[in-house]
């Protein structure tokens, strides 16, 4: 076969089951609506709201009839099947499967239609475009999966099987009733060898102690040249990991087999506030169903084991965050830090004013004398330097530093005496804690 494409309502997982599908054949995996989105640098969401319903449905019928693949797994947008020149195109260049759910299945994990990026005509619910669809998706398919109840694993085994038979039955019609040569279904391909250490890796859950180190790995494979920072605090919640790259921040959500969404909607409200760019890295039990916990903004990052090793697969990549908040990203900075980003921009040192006023005279300058650019990287050139291992010492000194100032400067007596009494408690602190280990922080290669 030269392609495979999967079709089904929002919500069915067809890039989930597309990522693992096209693991176990040795395929490659494109999500056309990454594809549509790349193409003219906007969210589905955006283009929906630019060119109306039907004018995004020629949009993505132009695009998916122009896609050019061979030995590819492709996951389509749950409107795809309005666009007849694209679904004849795939007819002839792919085996089309439908990912089939039950209305009850879809409505639970569709949730809010407006921000997945669905096309849905002013008046219309949920129920009238599963009614609608349902019948495009059934003309379409070359087969027929039903997904209801069954786990990742149970659903890719099951295409593959499907498409071993029909290989098998092409094979047997080709030779003239000879016989065919069969294979393996493609899971078993994939546990040949495995020890029992690998098998049991494979059926435990994975944990987020499990993922962190295999990730920090991939991440720094990924990207190049970066700085790990982890359980960095950012309003009410927690980064897992806040990754530092030249010119941008990325925050780091793991959700291993162990987590639970409970807590999700508020940390995406928090990751939303501080970080350039977010992603969420999920374990295989959450891959089906992540996409609909978290915007379309956020990136996705896949991690299982196979052959007894992590593989991470990058199933949605981040773009841009619209919801960041500079006031927030500075309130990651120390005081240090943000009297160096004021000395890198000539500005005066307002050594009286609170942080929450301080950020209000740096953003003040931007975009006229500081640009958002440059001030994106300013910041994160001040994090990827950061040493951790002298946290203490550091704040020390620069309060140490303020304070003999202060005191040079003062002419009242008693002011002054106060002054020099908290000098002396600062310098005491210090000392103690300098005594202390700080906690330890990866620092990546390269840096």
């Amino acid at each position: 076969m030269e392609n495979i494409v999967l079709i089904g309502m929002p919500g069915a997982g067809k890039s989930t089951v597309g990522v693992v599908l096209a693991k176990r054949l040795g395929y490659q995996f494109l999500d056309s609506d990454l594809v549509i989105q790349e193409h003219y640098g906007k969210l589905l969401q955006e283009l929906i709201e630019e060119y109306g319903v039907e004018g995004f449905w020629d949009v993505e019928d132009e695009i998916n009839a122009s896609i050019k693949r061979k030995k590819t797994v492709i996951a389509t947008g749950g409107s795809a099947v309005y666009g007849k020149n694209a679904m004849e195109h795939f007819r002839k260049t792919a085996t089309i499967i439908y990912l089939q759910l039950p209305y009850a299945e879809i409505e639970e994990r569709v949730g809010d239609l407006q921000t997945r990026g669905v096309t849905v005509r002013p008046g219309q619910n949920l129920w009238e475009l599963y009614q609608e669809r349902l019948p495009l998706y059934e003309r379409y398919a070359d087969m027929t999966i039903d997904c209801y109840g069954k786990s990742l694993r149970e659903i890719v085994v099951e295409i593959c099987e499907q498409l071993q038979e029909d290989e098998a039955l092409k094979k047997s019609a080709r030779s003239r009733g000879r016989q065919a040569k069969t294979k393996k279904p493609c899971v078993e391909v994939q546990q040949e060898g495995f020890d029992e250490k690998s098998l049991r890796m494979q059926r435990e859950p994975l944990k987020d102690k499990d993922i962190r180190e295999p990730l920090f790995s991939f991440l720094e494979e990924y990207y190049g040249k970066m700085r790990i920072i982890e359980e960095k605090t950012m309003g009410r919640s927690r980064a897992d990991v806040v990754m530092v790259l030249p010119d941008a921040l990325y925050g780091i959500e793991i959700k291993s087999d162990a987590d639970t969404y409970v807590r999700l909607a508020d940390q995406i409200k928090d990751y939303d506030r501080y970080f350039d760019y977010n992603i969420v890295v999920v374990g295989t039990s959450h891959g089906e169903h992540v996409p609909e916990h978290v915007p379309a903004y956020w990136g996705i990052i896949t991690v299982e084991i196979v052959d007894g090793r992590f593989d991470f697969y990058v199933l949605r990549k981040p773009l841009p965050n619209p919801k960041v908040k500079w006031k927030k990203k500075l309130e990651l900075l120390w005081r240090p830090e943000l009297a160096q980003l004021q000395e890198w921009n000539e500005m005066p040192k307002y050594k009286q004013l609170s942080k929450a006023k301080l950020f209000d005279k740096i953003l003040e300058r931007v975009p006229e004398k500081i640009s958002e650019e440059l001030l994106r990287a300013q910041v994160s050139e001040l994090l990827f330097e950061r040493d951790y291992s002298k946290v203490q010492e550091v704040l020390a000194e620069y309060r140490k530093g303020e304070l003999e100032k202060q005191i040079d400067k003062e002419t009242d007596p008693e002011e002054r005496k106060r002054l020099m009494d908290e000098l002396k408690q600062r310098q005491k602190i210090a000392k103690q804690n300098l005594g202390t280990r700080p906690r330890r922080r990866r620092r990546r290669k390269g840096i």
